[in-house]
């Protein structure tokens, strides 16, 4: 019986699983043990199969080896077909990493399409020592050298076993499969360190598979604690963009680095940044502000009053509409919405993001727009200024600030939208009217 290779992955009746099936030894023995231990626990059980389209016929072969498979056996499948090369291409990613973007997103659309709840994947113990010694050949830290992870979503059951293991399994029980022929190529990283490498190690050290997994495993540890210590309240998310606050590098640089790598993986970035760009990226906190650096993935970072922010890079927006003032909304493309209402005195709450002014101290002719050369601001107990200086005053990042609808007649800013009212339409306690101003930005 096969079903000890997976008895311990907790799956009940109520799961709906998906199985990464290549049709060769390891995710053929997978699914077969999937299958015994279905007789039991009776769980719904899909497979699919993701074509690459990198070795011509031969893929196809073993496209056409798990539909039959599937089809015999009477098991739901769904074979999907990628173009490898030309994500490749479009995206400056290596051979590798465009196969696993196109098969994980593969996975990702069908589990949803199909409400499947765990996806089982066929990677093994020799699969994880490559995995992590790639990493470290690439100049990971302690999460590159974790190799392989499990998540609560995708599992990974034969990691534990070797590969000689699993095509000994194979062979006592009888289990077909085919064979990628590329293996035997050493032109690629991870097969010469599979066919070339760890050959060579094995020789002087006979245990170092099992000592390099569980090195991994120890540093998987190290990577747990190192996780538990950050505050994700370092980490803002904001229209797209990723600000790591000051706090954050204010910590150890351990943390910093994990801080970072957290802010980039909200951006869907998880390559191309190696240790050289963590280090400039920690360095630019101490530039001064509006200092920027240019990343892989169109990344642009920037040094800002709050600390690092990280975007993508994108054409500025502007904006040369002027809404008449009017109660009720106004919408901003691609800024946001400003919403006025008229409210009692006792419906005024300060702190909360809106703002107060007095409706008969506005003139008629008091229009919404952005900043413009000129612009001058008359701040709550004080005289007039320049917009400019106020929003230095206030620290507004320059990138910002014509993100920012203004209440104007003229050049006189009578409302900075989200941060101040000005001294000429303050309320007061001849306010008869009073207007309540919410700005909800994009």
């Amino acid at each position: 019986m096969l079903e000890h290779l997976v008895k311990d992955s907790g799956l009940e009746m109520t799961d709906r699983i998906a199985v990464g099936v290549s049709g060769g030894a390891d995710s053929m023995l997978l699914l077969w043990s999937l299958l015994d231990l279905q007789k039991k626990v009776k769980f719904y059980l899909k497979v699919i199969n993701v074509n690459h389209n990198l070795r011509g016929e031969e893929s196809d072969r073993d496209s056409l080896f798990v539909k039959t498979f599937c089809e015999k056996k009477k098991i739901p499948y769904e074979i999907v077909s990628v173009e490898v090369k030309k994500t490749k291409a479009q995206e400056k990613l290596t051979l590798e990493e465009s196969a696993r973007k196109l098969r994980y997103m593969a996975f990702a659309k069908i589990m949803k399409k199909e409400k499947l709840n765990k996806l089982f994947l066929a990677h093994h113990k020799n699969d994880q020592i490559e995995t992590i010694l790639m990493n470290i050949l690439r100049g990971a830290g302690v999460s590159g050298a974790c190799g392989i992870k499990q998540d609560g979503v995708i599992f990974r059951p034969l990691l534990n076993f070797k590969k000689a293991e699993i095509l000994s399994v194979c062979k006592e029980a009888g289990i077909k499969f085919v064979e990628d022929s590329t293996n035997a190529q050493n032109d690629a990283t991870r097969n010469y360190l599979r066919n070339v490498i760890i050959p060579e190690l094995e020789k002087i050290y006979p245990s170092a598979v099992d000592s390099i997994f569980a090195f991994g495993e120890k540093c998987s540890d190290v990577q747990n604690f190192i996780e538990s210590q950050l505050n994700k309240d370092y980490i803002e998310e904001f229209n797209g963009e990723i600000l790591v606050k000051s706090a954050v590098f204010h910590t150890h640089k351990i943390l910093v680095r994990e801080y970072l790598k957290m802010a980039f993986s909200k951006l869907g970035v998880f390559a191309d940044i190696e240790a050289k760009h963590y280090e400039l990226a920690a360095n630019l906190f101490e530039a001064d502000v509006n200092s920027m650096l240019n990343f892989p993935h169109n990344l642009v970072l920037k040094r800002t009053y709050g600390g690092i922010k990280i975007s993508t890079a994108k054409e500025k927006i502007q904006t040369l509409e002027e809404f008449e003032f009017v109660i009720g909304k106004v919408e901003f493309k691609g800024i946001g919405t400003i919403v006025t209402e008229i409210v009692e005195p006792s419906d005024v709450v300060y702190g909360e993001g809106s703002l107060y002014i007095c409706l008969s101290k506005l003139s008629t002719n008091a229009v919404w727009r952005t900043r413009r050369l000129g612009d001058v601001f008359a701040k709550l107990g004080s005289g007039s200024k320049k917009l400019n200086d106020y929003f230095t005053d206030k620290k507004v990042d320059v990138d910002v600030r014509d993100m920012i609808p203004l209440l104007v007649v003229q050049n006189q800013v009578l409302v900075v939208a989200g941060l101040d009212v000005s001294e000429n339409v303050k309320i007061d306690g001849n306010t008869d009217q009073i207007v309540k101003i919410t700005f909800h930005s994009k």
